[in-house]
């Protein structure tokens, strides 16, 4: 009977050694994603979503345009090739 219960308990230790590798990649993976919408201003160099603080899409020239939630300066955001956005730093 303990023999059975140390190798149920080594069966379980490494399905958790497994399942917090998948965890560790999930975080990873959701972090890289999550990174692809944050900038820097290029005024005050402080980091914000570009999500949360569009306000805005210009009718003529296409352009979404966000504003820096710590100054308030508007920027337009343009596509990146990877995917990604990024503002226009004037």
């Amino acid at each position: 009977m303990q023999d059975e219960l140390e190798r149920r308990i080594d069966q379980l230790e490494s399905v958790i050694v497994a399942l917090q590798e998948k965890v560790v990649a999930l975080e990873t993976e959701t972090a890289r994603h999550l990174k692809r919408y944050l900038t820097a201003c290029p005024s005050c160099k402080n980091e914000f979503d570009l999500l949360v603080n569009h306000y805005s899409i210009g009718l003529f020239d296409n352009l979404v345009y966000v504003k820096c939630p710590h100054c308030n300066k508007s920027m337009p955001v343009v596509d990146k090739e990877d995917g990604g956005i990024r503002v226009v730093a004037d």
